[in-house]
């Protein structure tokens, strides 16, 4: 794990994400894995985004799905923590139910990557509104103290680990 990475107030299970960044400066690792999720996005065969590598577990669309809507999770985290005065304790989310209630079942690698541009632009924007000191803020979501700056990381993380799950098992 990059060092400075190893400081970052976060929930002991992010580590499995923070362990998967590769740039140390913020905003270059948010780019560089937008640029592996694109690249996957557009090698990606219209007949294998509704594939499941067993039948209890989400099919390729739903895990980019999950991953994205995760990061606005977290981004809405971010947010939240960099401006409220008082740390702020936010509720936690049950990332199966969030798929379960998707009111779309399927997906095109096109229209996921729409979806991704525009979340992960967004992202980036507000990483952009958020001064230094807002960044080491801390705040309380699902149960567990976490770091403003940790949050944007973790989401990079959170897509190349999903993305390495779909490459080895799908």
């Amino acid at each position: 794990m990059i060092k400075k990475l190893e400081s970052l107030v976060i929930a002991p299970y992010f580590s499995t994400y923070l362990k998967l960044v590769e740039h140390e400066n913020l905003l270059q690792e948010l780019e560089a894995s937008q640029d592996l999720v694109s690249e996957y996005l557009n090698d990606l065969d219209i007949d294998r985004v509704g594939n499941k590598y067993q039948e209890d577990k989400w099919t390729i669309a739903e895990v980019i799905h999950h991953c994205i809507e995760t990061e606005m999770i977290f981004n809405f985290r971010a947010l939240t923590i960099a401006r409220e005065a008082e740390q702020p304790t936010l509720a936690g989310f049950d990332e199966n139910a969030y798929v379960n209630a998707s009111g779309k079942k399927s997906w095109k690698p096109a229209e996921l990557m729409l979806y991704f541009d525009a979340v992960r632009n967004t992202t980036i924007s507000l990483l952009s509104s958020i001064s230094n000191e807002q960044l080491g803020k801390c705040g309380t979501a699902s149960a567990k103290e976490v770091q403003v700056e940790a949050l944007f990381f973790v989401t990079s993380g959170h897509f190349r680990h999903h993305l390495n799950v779909i490459k080895e098992r799908y």
